[in-house]
């Protein structure tokens, strides 16, 4: 009799719970390892703080730019294969004025001198977003009392789902020149870039990082297919 492959879902994106279920429609003992900070909501497994260090697949459904817990689980399960569900990164379209860069520090260096800048690119960005000689509004999904910590960084508190209309209007009352974000792909995310566009402000946008050579995963099947193969 085969045991069935142990599977450590690596969680955080907003896919986390479907992925959970096409798991749970495989042979598999699967567990979640939530990444820090993520909204935790009952997938139906067991969670553990690591992973297994005997896992015999890993399946990342993290938040893009989540490098830090990609490389946690690889440094835990080395021998385990490796295997990636995301979004395909924005493309522009007409009408898009985007300047891409790599990492936060080149796109600070990409605004406007004096911009006012509307960021999306998550509080470990205030230090570089520091940087610039405008102010500078750090969008924040959940409220909290931690201060910006920066005289020219302000927070700017809202909650999914958005939509072209009202970031437009949000960008116009905060008269914002450009927009910074990082390229998570995804229909959620997108209202602000679609209200750049209406708007005709340019955008600044950071490229994904690279993630581990394995599978990239699209559909129930799929994730079947590769659990099978391991």
């Amino acid at each position: 009799m085969t045991t069935a492959p142990l599977i450590a879902l690596l969680a955080g994106a907003r896919e986390t719970p479907v992925v959970a279920e096409w798991l749970a429609q495989t042979p598999a003992n699967s567990v979640v390892i939530w990444a820090r900070g993520a909204d935790r909501v009952d997938v139906g497994l067991p969670e553990r703080d690591g992973v297994p260090q005997d896992a015999a697949g890993i399946l990342d459904v993290t938040h893009a730019f989540d490098i830090t817990t990609r490389n946690q689980a690889i440094t835990q399960a080395p021998g385990a294969h490796y295997a990636r569900i995301a979004r395909a990164p924005w493309v522009a379209g007409a009408g898009d004025q985007w300047v891409h860069a790599d990492t936060i520090e080149e796109a600070v260096r990409a605004l406007p001198a004096g911009a006012r800048v509307f960021a999306a690119t998550g509080r470990a960005s205030l230090p570089a977003l520091a940087e610039h000689d405008g102010p500078v509004f750090l969008r924040q999904l959940r409220h909290h009392d931690h201060p910006p910590g920066h005289r020219n960084c302000a927070y700017v508190f809202g909650a999914a789902p958005f939509d072209p209309v009202g970031e437009a209007d949000l960008l116009g009352r905060l008269d914002i020149d450009v927009v910074l974000a990082r390229n998570i792909g995804g229909a959620g995310s997108f209202p602000k870039l679609a209200a750049a566009r209406a708007l005709g402000l340019p955008v600044v946008l950071l490229r994904q990082p690279d993630v581990p050579q394995g599978a990239r995963l699209h559909s129930a099947a799929q994730v079947a297919d590769w659990v099978a193969g391991l």
